[in-house]
């Protein structure tokens, strides 16, 4: 009996550092896509960014956060604020890109949970034009692991619009984060 319980107990103990090992690898991964993301962006490269999406329908969603919006509002008058919300697709966000110079999207505060074939990334980001931030804040990522490859099937944002606020530093955000979790 007790040469039972000890060959359960080793059975185990594998079976749970190998669902630690698998999860190690799939996080690896997936800030491998991050990083392409990142890398696409810079470069414009639609082939490489395409490629790191799901086939058909993929959410892309944004939101401009109300402190940015009602500055903007009271900048331009209520009647020309553009509204706070947009949605649009992977596709037009990077043909977009090509009307600067330069675009980078950094990102940092990277959370990743998975259980292997689903995942949700999030994230703090921001966003730069010609050298210069234009907007930031969070960044969601939902994936899926489709035929053993990792894949964007949304990506969700907010904006906060840097001419009226400036990004807080990471340990203040970071701060923030814990407390919004309490």
């Amino acid at each position: 009996m007790r040469y039972i319980k000890s060959f359960i107990i080793i059975c185990l103990t594998f079976i749970q550092q190998a669902n630690a090992q698998q999860k190690s690898d799939d996080k690896k991964e997936i800030n491998t896509i991050i990083n392409q993301y990142s890398e696409s962006v810079i470069k414009r490269d639609s082939v490489a960014f395409y490629t790191l999406f799901n086939d058909g329908i993929v959410t892309w969603c944004a939101a401009i956060k109300d402190k940015s919006q009602a500055k903007e509002a009271a900048q331009k008058g209520a009647d020309k604020a553009r509204s706070n919300y947009f949605s649009s697709s992977y596709k037009d966000f990077l043909r977009g890109l090509f009307k600067y110079e330069s675009t980078e999207d950094k990102f940092d505060n990277i959370h990743i949970i998975t259980d292997g074939t689903v995942a949700t990334v999030t994230m703090d980001y921001s966003f730069w034009a010609n050298n210069k931030m234009t907007n930031w804040g969070g960044k969601y990522l939902t994936l899926i692991k489709r035929d053993g490859k990792w894949k964007i099937t949304s990506v969700i944002y907010s904006l906060e619009l840097l001419p009226y606020f400036e990004q807080p530093s990471l340990s203040k955000r970071q701060k923030d984060k814990k407390l919004q979790l309490l």
